[in-house]
This record gives structure tokens, C-alpha cells and sequence, in this order.
């Protein structure tokens, strides 16, 4: 990064003056300004973009000595977690011999602030005095002054703000300065500025500074519950305490040992202290199984499930452990999670937590419960449409994207890229296509081409009602690629859901059921392939608006629901209510 990298321009104000004097001997003229338009550009630094808006502006007419103006500069991070440092400059001419004050302020948001002056006038000494008298609404809304200055004669150049740090995000993050400019009212005459002018821009430059981060003090949680300072941060085995930890300057800190982050600096000399608590790397699955009182298991999936039950939970067992599952109406599987509602489906053998969209709001049925809608996939003419991903002539193919997986791919980089920290990519979602060119069992042939194949869901849904949570196939457990299990395939690590786990819940194919909470009153897609069948089509499964498992040809329009897996490390707090749900702590 170079240093003094000029990253943005503003218009600024130029200010003529004009007439006799207006100083504090002033006779009868003063000093009047005349503004610029306000204009912004966007400069790109590593991979963020910084954006600036607003300018430095002192362009009233009829300007007397003690007069201010307040100004809004805005400033915008817009990229992948990258810290910048940045001056915040003004850059121009200045004849006048009155240095001009200037004051600054910073907040996170906007605030409503406009300066008021009275001028007035009255007699010192014999001459005629002209001055004016200001207030600031709204300056106790703007918190503490974080620098202030002079703007003097012959003045090219002057730093506003320096040392300054954002980190930017996918969505931008912004902070606020208020600049005072006040044209003071001095003991002397000041008619030597009359014909001066005050003119410039407003830049941000790149600033050389590195954050400097002061740890205080760090303790360590004893078994008695106090904590005991320590000497040094700990190299692993430990979580930080998010409540007790605490930095200035509105920084705070974040994660596990040994990966401490110190989010939204801002300043340098920015102090902290941390508080850890022994580390665990199933909290979610603990702080879940500790709030469910009743365990249950089933052998009959050949009928639905409609109980709205509470503190209930079922599992079953497979070859990678205990997974734990929802079925029926629970009251308490919802999930706040980077600002929209889910539903837990279920806790996966490693921990992870399989959560399902339900959207903005806690709805539970209606539109507002996907994200969009889509084909799975454009033709359905050919075997290898059945999958998420494919290729021509394979049956685990992963050569192309289905359509499906665009639109998920698409939502995830606008939604949630930035919870990247909380989000499992090894769990992964299971698209099973285990072909069989028989309806009543598994033969491993067909499933290329033409050939009428009946997939693995087909028959474990339709035919024998024996769902399972195995993923038969490595190449059809759709894992992030930087996953040390599945295919390894996904850029992102979002999916759908599978025929599997809707008849775990309790729906069944065939069977219409509006009393589980997997009914939404719409149809969805699953992510499981179900025929190519006899006339030549492509079908996978989904659930209808009668909240029924059925399958229909991909090119066919439903209802797209995300489903992720969160990390099995992540602090909860809530009961799982949908006035009370858990939140994920650091994602709310």
C-alpha cells in the first residue's frame, strides 16, 4: 500500500470576498461566500473501495467574525475485511490573515446538526462593530471532539483528521465527521481580509499509520467462575468472553484463541481488556441438547408428524455418530442468524447445526418464507440434470452448476458472505443420485443419458419409506472447496434440503401435512434427485403447498430455501422461541 495515495476528491467551497470590511472595526459591508456543488468519487485501495461524500463547506452570505458553519463528511468502506488508514485533509488556497478554527466530531451514524448565527452589531471604542453569535443544534448528539486546527494564511494544505482506520465490509460500513469551521471573532482589526479568498477541495489520502492496539490486562476463568489475570493471550483451548471484554475507542473484540480479531478500529492507542473462558468445540450442540428434556427415536416414517411439542427432540444414530433431529410442529427450533429467521432442521454428527431459511420476519407460511424462486434446472431432457452440479456423461458429475445453485450462490455472496467465520463448509448437503435402473432396489446402473433411473431417494422415499442420513456417495456431499471431506465442489457453503430430512420431520410422500414446520403453503425444492423417467424427463424431489413430499421435473418454478450449516463451536443465547429464538452470538 503506498503512503499519500491520494484516494478521493471532494468539491469544496470557494469563498470571495467582496465589499469594504467586515471586520471588528467593520463600516457597512461584509464578507459573503459563494459554494461549490457537493460531488463525490470512489478510489479502490487492495481490494476495497473507499467513498466519500459531503464537503467542507463555508459559503453563507453575509459572513461576520465569530461566524461557523457545520459540515457532514461521509465515509464509506466497501470490500472484503480489509483495515485501512486514511487522513482526512483539506487541500487548496487560503489569503486570508483571519486563521479560520476548525472542530471535528465523528459518529457510526447520521446526525441532524445546522448551525444558527445572530448577527448583530454596536459600538467599541467609537467605531461601529459587526460580529455574530452561533449555536450548533444537536453538537451534544455528536459525542467528543477527535481533533480540531487552525487553516491558516498561505496555507496549502491542512490534516482535519489523522491516523483514522476503517474496515470495510461487502455491505459498506460508514462513519460520519462534523467539521465546525468558524471565522473567529478577534480582539484586533480584521479588515486586512477584505478581497482574501478561501478556496480547496476535501481528500482522504492513505495514511501510513498501523493500528495500536494496547492489551491492558487478560484473564483466564477459574473453575470457581472468577477470573485470574494472565501474562499472555493464550494459544488455544479458549473462547473469548465477547461480555466481558471490553476495548475503547467503540472497538470490539472477537473469536477464539488463537485467532483474536479486534473489529471496528478506529484510533490509534485503542486499549482493551479480554476475558476468556475455556474453550469448547461443540457449544451449539451442548447449549441445545441442555434445553431439550426429551430424546425420542423412530422406526415409522410411513405417516406424518403434526405434534407441536416443546423440549423435544429426536435422534438417530449412523455411521459418522449421533445426529440429532426436529419433526412435527416444534415451538422451539427458530434461529435469528445474520438478521433473518431460520429453523433448525437438525444437529449434524460433527456438532455443525443445520439450520433452513424461514425468512425476514417469523413467518411460517407464504412467500416470505423463501428467497426467491427457480427452476433447478433448465432442461430436464438428460440424466445429469438431476444434480446440483453435473456433467454430461457422469453420474457424479460436478462439471456445471445447476440454476438452483446459481441463485444460492448469488443470495449467499450478498447475504452472508461476511458471516463466513460462523458458517461450516465440511457438513455439506447431500444430493444423492445412486442410481438404479430398478424401482424396488439399488443395482448401481443407469443414471446417464436417457436410461430411465431410479435414484437413491426414490427408493428409500417412495418405495420402502426408509429415509437415512448417510450421503451414499463422497462425490454427492456437496462440501466447500476448502473442505477436508465431500466432493469439495462449492465456491459457498450453502445448499437445500433433503427429501431425507423432510421425512425425518415428518412429511411423507403422497401425504398432505400443514401441522409440521417444514409446511410453508408453498412449493419448494429439495436438493435430491427422485427419476428420469420413462417420457424422458428429469425429476427430483420438493414439497408442495399441501406440505406433502412430492417430485416433479426440474424445469418446473418453486420456491428456493436456503439451508447452512453453522460452525459447532458458536456461543447461542434464546430459548428457541419465536419471541425468544437463539441468536447466534457476533451474527445478531
Amino acid at each position: 500500500m503506498r503512503k499519500n495515495k491520494k484516494l478521493m476528491i471532494l468539491v469544496a467551497c470557494l469563498i470571495t470576498v467582496i465589499g469594504v470590511s467586515f471586520a471588528y472595526f467593520a463600516a457597512t459591508t461584509i464578507f459573503s461566500g459563494n459554494g461549490a456543488s457537493v460531488s463525490g468519487t470512489t478510489a479502490v485501495i487492495g481490494g476495497s473501495e473507499l467513498r466519500v461524500e459531503g464537503s467542507l463547506a463555508f459559503n453563507d452570505l453575509n459572513i461576520y467574525p465569530g461566524h461557523q458553519n457545520v459540515s457532514s463528511i461521509k465515509v464509506t468502506a466497501i470490500g472484503e475485511n480489509e483495515l485501512i488508514p486514511y487522513n482526512v485533509i483539506w487541500e487548496g488556497t487560503n489569503t486570508l490573515n483571519t486563521p479560520l478554527n476548525f472542530t471535528v466530531y465523528k459518529t457510526s451514524s447520521e446526525v441532524d446538526v445546522s448551525a444558527s448565527c445572530k448577527q448583530t452589531k454596536g459600538v467599541v471604542d467609537g467605531a461601529l462593530r459587526y460580529y455574530e453569535e452561533c449555536s450548533i443544534s444537536n453538537i451534544d448528539q455528536l459525542g467528543s471532539i477527535v481533533a480540531s486546527g487552525t487553516i491558516n494564511t498561505n496555507q496549502t494544505k491542512a490534516t482535519l483528521v489523522e491516523d483514522e482506520f476503517i474496515t470495510s465490509t461487502n455491505d459498506g460500513i460508514s462513519v460520519y465527521y462534523y467539521v465546525v469551521l468558524e471565522y473567529p471573532n478577534l480582539d484586533e482589526n480584521q479588515n486586512s481580509d477584505i478581497g482574501g479568498t478561501f478556496s480547496g477541495e476535501v481528500t482522504v489520502e492513505e495514511s501510513g499509520a498501523t493500528p495500536d492496539i494496547n492489551i491492558i490486562a487478560a484473564y483466564i476463568e477459574q473453575e470457581d467462575g472468577s477470573y485470574e489475570e494472565i501474562s499472555d493471550i493464550p494459544q488455544g483451548g479458549y473462547t473469548l468472553n465477547t461480555e466481558k471484554s471490553v476495548c475503547s475507542n467503540g472497538a470490539t473484540p472477537t473469536g477464539n484463541t488463537p485467532n483474536i480479531t479486534i473489529n471496528n478500529l478506529s484510533k490509534s492507542g485503542t486499549s482493551c481488556y479480554l476475558y476468556f473462558d475455556e474453550y469448547n468445540p461443540y457449544a451449539a450442540r451442548d447449549i441445545l441438547l441442555s434445553n431439550y428434556s426429551t430424546l425420542l427415536t423412530r422406526t415409522d416414517f410411513s405417516n406424518v408428524i403434526t405434534n407441536a411439542v416443546s423440549e423435544t427432540i429426536y435422534y438417530a444414530d449412523t455411521t459418522n455418530g449421533r445426529t440429532y433431529y426436529f419433526a412435527g410442529n416444534p415451538t422451539d427450533n427458530w434461529v435469528k442468524f445474520a438478521g433473518f429467521w431460520w429453523r433448525i432442521i437438525r444437529i449434524n454428527e460433527d456438532g455443525t447445526i443445520r439450520i433452513i431459511y424461514q425468512g425476514t420476519s417469523a413467518n411460517t407460511i407464504g412467500t416470505g418464507t423463501q428467497t426467491t424462486t427457480s427452476t433447478f434446472n433448465s432442461s430436464s431432457s438428460n440424466n445429469m440434470y438431476v444434480g446440483y452440479m453435473y456433467k454430461n456423461g457422469q453420474v457424479y458429475g460436478l462439471q456445471d452448476s445447476s440454476i438452483i445453485k446459481e441463485a444460492l450462490d448469488s443470495w449467499y455472496n450478498t447475504n452472508l458472505l461476511n458471516m463466513t467465520d460462523k458458517i461450516d463448509g465440511n457438513a455439506g448437503f447431500c444430493g444423492d443420485r445412486m442410481p438404479s435402473t430398478s424401482s424396488g432396489n439399488i443395482n448401481g446402473n443407469g443414471g446417464i443419458g436417457t436410461t430411465t433411473t431410479y435414484y437413491g431417494g426414490y427408493i428409500r422415499m417412495i418405495t420402502n419409506k426408509t429415509p437415512s442420513f448417510e450421503c451414499a456417495n463422497n462425490e454427492d456431499l456437496y462440501t466447500a472447496n476448502d473442505s477436508n471431506l465431500g466432493n469439495k465442489a462449492l465456491i459457498y457453503p450453502i445448499g437445500l434440503i433433503s427429501a431425507d430430512e423432510i421425512t425425518f420431520a415428518g412429511g411423507v410422500y403422497g401425504i398432505n401435512n400443514n401441522g409440521y414446520y417444514l409446511y410453508t403453503n408453498s412449493n419448494y425444492w429439495t436438493m435430491s434427485p427422485s427419476i428420469f423417467g420413462p417420457s424422458g424427463s428429469a425429476g427430483n424431489f420438493y414439497v408442495n403447498s399441501d406440505g406433502q413430499l412430492a417430485d416433479n421435473w426440474v424445469y418446473f418454478t418453486y420456491d428456493v430455501r436456503p439451508v447452512i450449516n453453522l460452525k459447532a463451536d458458536v456461543q447461542l443465547t434464546g430459548s428457541g422461541t419465536s419471541t425468544d429464538p437463539y441468536v447466534v452470538v457476533g451474527a445478531e
